[in-house]
């Protein structure tokens, strides 16, 4: 009797307690894309070695028809944010979210390629492929420059929509179109 007493004063409490809050998850505001592919009044050698000032970026390949440099950029966890843009879950940065709970990383790809029109301009083609990955799950979020990545979440937050968007907020891509336009 004394089991049946306890059992229903459980239940009883359980069912009194208010439910959780849902969690929310609002996706990015997707901003406008950057002109990544670009003609520029410059020559080539110019253009080439403002690139080459900027750190990280190394000649891939070299030609006369086309300069293609790449630069590789791991972002400290607590700095990722400033690069991409995933929304909310419940007004927190679902970045930070991601990094507080799971712990997080993000690799930076960036592709800039110039290719010579004659002496006295130039083609430039940008594009950063960027990896956000949520450690402890092992989740990825792969998508490049003007391009936004959705995908299922394995165990969302509970009463929370299963899909999050990431995309770029064009940090490294405006930084780097500034100093070719310098």
């Amino acid at each position: 009797m004394l089991k049946i007493l306890v059992s229903i004063s459980i239940l009883m409490l359980l069912s009194c307690q208010e439910q959780p809050d849902k969690n929310i998850y609002t996706p990015p505001l997707i901003q406008n894309p950057i002109e990544n592919n670009f003609y520029i009044n410059r020559e080539a050698k110019e253009l080439s070695k403002k690139i080459e000032k900027i750190d990280n970026f190394k000649i891939q390949e070299s030609s006369d028809s086309l300069v293609k440099f790449q630069a590789i950029n791991e972002i400290a966890s607590e700095k990722i944010s400033d690069f991409i843009d995933c929304g909310t879950m419940n007004n927190e940065v679902y970045v930070n979210y991601i990094n507080r709970i799971f712990d997080s990383s993000l690799k930076i790809k960036t592709i800039v390629e110039i290719q010579p029109l004659d002496i006295f301009s130039s083609k430039i083609n940008l594009v950063s492929d960027y990896v956000f990955t949520s450690i402890e799950t092992g989740t990825k979020w792969a998508f490049k420059t003007n391009e936004s990545k959705m995908i299922l979440v394995g165990t969302p937050a509970y009463g929370a929509e299963p899909y999050r968007e990431c995309t770029s907020r064009n940090f490294l891509e405006s930084q780097i179109i500034e100093e070719l336009h310098k």
